[in-house]
C-alpha cells in the first residue's frame, strides 16, 4: 500500500458530480489506424514502466487516514483502452464534440483512474488518441512523461516484451485501518490532529470553508477575475457538460 500525498488526496475529495478532476490530451495522427490488438499489445508492453496504471484507490474506513494506492486484482486493459469512430465526414467539430462528451464523464473510482480512446474516421485519412487521467495520478508535467512512456520516438519500433505482472493481494478494511493507525503513530502530530478533528469537526469544516472562500476571493482580486454577486462568464453556476476548443 502507498498512501496518497495530501495534495493528490485533495483532488479526489474536491471532485463533484459537476466538477470532475481529470485531465486529458488529444493526439491527431496521420495515416490508417492500427489494429486494436496491436494497440493493446503496445500499451501492455509499457505498463511495466508506469505501475500506477494498474493500481486503484482504496478509501480508509471512517476516514481514519488518506486514501491508498493498491494493485487492482481484476485489472482489464480492454476496459481502459477503447475504440470508437466518428460519423462521416469526420470533421474536427465532430472530434471536439466527442472529446467534450468523454471529458464530461467521471472516471470509475473502483478501477485505475485512466482511459485511452482511439477515434477512427477523422477526415483527411487521420485518427485521434484521446487520453483521460485523474489529477490525483499525475500533474501537468508527469502526465506528459506518462504519455511519452506509451509512445515511441521511431516509426515501426518493436515494443518491448510485456513483463509478467502479479498483483499484490488487495487489503481488507481492517488492514487499511491498521495501516492508517501505524502511519499516525509514526507521525504523532498527524495523530493528534486526527483526534482533535474528530471533536472539532463542525467548527473545523466551517473554518475551512471560510478560509477557502477568502482565498478564492483574494485570488480573483489578484488575477483580475470578476467577483461579486453579479453573474459573469467566470463565476456562474456550471453543469456536468463540457465543451472542447
Amino acid at each position: 500500500m502507498e498512501t496518497l500525498s495530501p495534495q493528490d488526496a485533495s483532488f479526489l475529495h474536491l471532485e463533484t458530480g459537476v466538477s470532475q478532476m481529470h485531465i486529458g490530451s488529444t493526439l491527431i495522427v496521420e495515416g490508417p489506424p492500427p489494429d486494436h490488438r496491436e494497440v493493446l499489445d503496445a500499451v501492455a508492453s509499457k505498463l511495466q514502466f508506469i505501475p500506477r496504471y494498474r493500481q486503484k484507490v482504496r478509501f480508509v474506513p471512517l476516514d481514519l487516514g488518506r486514501p491508498v494506492w493498491v494493485d487492482d486484482p481484476h485489472f482489464n486493459l480492454g476496459y481502459h483502452v477503447r475504440r470508437t469512430a466518428l460519423p462521416e465526414p469526420g470533421s474536427e467539430e465532430q472530434l471536439r464534440n466527442l472529446i467534450g462528451r468523454l471529458m464530461s464523464q467521471q472516471l470509475d473510482r473502483g478501477k485505475p483512474l485512466w482511459e485511452i480512446w482511439l477515434a477512427e474516421g477523422l477526415a483527411e485519412d487521420r485518427w485521434a488518441v484521446v487520453t483521460k487521467v485523474h489529477h490525483c495520478m499525475v500533474d501537468g508535467v508527469s502526465g506528459a512523461e506518462l504519455l511519452a512512456a506509451l509512445l515511441d520516438v521511431e516509426a515501426d519500433a518493436e515494443p518491448p516484451p510485456a513483463a509478467d505482472w502479479l498483483p499484490e493481494p488487495e487489503p481488507s478494511d481492517v488492514e487499511l485501518v491498521q495501516h492508517a493507525i501505524r502511519e499516525r503513530i509514526a507521525v504523532p502530530a498527524e495523530g493528534f490532529r486526527t483526534i482533535r478533528a474528530g471533536f472539532r469537526r463542525p467548527r473545523r469544516v466551517a473554518s475551512t470553508l471560510l478560509e477557502n472562500a477568502r482565498a478564492i476571493a483574494d485570488f480573483a482580486d489578484v488575477r483580475g477575475v470578476p467577483s461579486g454577486d453579479r453573474p459573469r462568464s467566470l463565476n456562474g453556476p456550471i453543469g456536468s457538460h463540457r465543451s472542447y476548443a
